[in-house]
């Protein structure tokens, strides 16, 4: 028998009671601790990542209630112990760390917390993008890689130019004709060889950006939800795509409140006896969502008569960083109504109570 196997009769099977597990997932292996309704440990084996023997330890489990944490990699084994007809509960793993905080952290406490806090339901869950969802993450945050690098190589050429006081003529280095300059400016030989290089690598990036761009826009073509989101005063065709990407099934969101509650862009609380104290956003979910949403509200600001209204109120009381943030908040509030009643913005919307 592998040594993964469990180890009490071979022909024993709890099809009959409600069985639970909690798995601390590795890249190698994963520690997986079952247990019953009470929390009790039946079994816990460490096993290898490894679909045969995965199979072969849940075989004695057909209908274990699995909990995994969050963390990178652990899109295949969750999608394949569903396969195998389990229930899986993708675990906050922040959240989870606040309730089962030791002062012992090992693999096997770990997992057997994990099973506990499942088994008494007190387990903090986040939300399991479906596969297109995690598709569409992927490939939008590729392409925000790309532009990062770009950006880098860009930076890089400043720093190349700065060491020989050159390129200060030249007010834009990155257009057709500032590149063109830059491949002619005079440098030293060694420098001179590594912008060449900078330049190749930048003119690279630039083009996998713009073959992406073209993705961005085919996409929101066959798309009515982005392109309903695209109607919201600020919000483009990759600002629609992150939206759609980072909220998922929209249909989880029982208020707006909760959809910015969500996204992080709602104030911390710090409440005790009388005294009440709100502090900066709390900048939890997705940094990429809140990033684009802040890029929209500036544009937002711009175009729209009645968000500009709602920055001026804001910023003249607070600053105008907390202004651009109390438009981003709205622009997801508004978000929220246009997808969840699939009709294309209208200016009533900005002044609409959340519901």
């Amino acid at each position: 028998m592998p040594f993964w196997r469990f180890s009490m009769r071979e022909s024993t099977t709890f099809s009959c009671v409600s069985i639970f597990a909690g798995i601390d997932y590795h890249k190698k292996f994963s520690l997986v601790t079952i247990g019953d309704e009470s929390g009790a440990v039946i079994t816990q084996q460490r096993l290898p990542n490894d679909r045969i023997a995965i199979k072969e330890f849940f075989a004695d489990f057909p209908t274990a209630i699995c909990a995994v944490e969050s963390c990178r990699g652990y899109e295949w084994f969750v999608d394949y112990l569903k396969d195998l007809g389990h229930e899986v509960r993708l675990v906050n793993a922040y959240k989870a760390k606040l309730i089962a905080q030791s002062k012992c952290k090992t693999d096997k406490i770990d997992s057997r917390a994990l099973m506990q806090l499942l088994a008494k339901d007190f387990l903090p869950t986040c939300y399991q993008p479906s596969p297109a969802e995690r598709r569409l993450r992927e490939r939008l945050r590729w392409r925000a890689h790309l532009v990062r690098y770009a950006t880098r190589m860009k930076v890089r050429i400043h720093s190349l130019l700065d060491k020989e006081n050159a390129g200060l003529s030249a007010p834009q280095l990155f257009s057709t004709e500032g590149k063109k300059f830059l491949r002619n400016i005079q440098l030293s030989d060694s420098r001179k060889a590594l912008l060449m290089e900078h330049l190749d690598m930048l003119d690279y990036f630039e083009k996998l950006v713009t073959a992406e761009d073209a993705w961005v826009k085919q996409t929101v073509k066959g798309s009515e939800s982005a392109q309903l989101l695209t109607t919201i005063p600020g919000v483009g065709n990759l600002t629609a795509l992150v939206i759609l990407a980072e909220l998922g099934d929209i249909t989880r969101f029982k208020t707006a409140k909760q959809v910015v509650s969500y996204a992080g862009l709602v104030p911390a609380v710090h409440s005790s006896a009388d005294t009440r104290y709100l502090g900066p956003i709390t900048k939890e979910g997705s940094k990429m969502l809140r990033w684009m949403l802040i890029q929209a509200a500036w544009i937002a600001v711009r175009t729209s008569p009645q968000l500009r209204v709602s920055f001026m109120s804001v910023r003249n009381r607070n600053g105008k960083n907390p202004g651009v943030v109390s438009v981003a908040r709205k622009l997801l509030k508004i978000a929220y109504r246009v997808l969840r009643d699939q009709k294309p913005f209208n200016a009533e919307l900005v002044s609409k109570p959340s519901a």
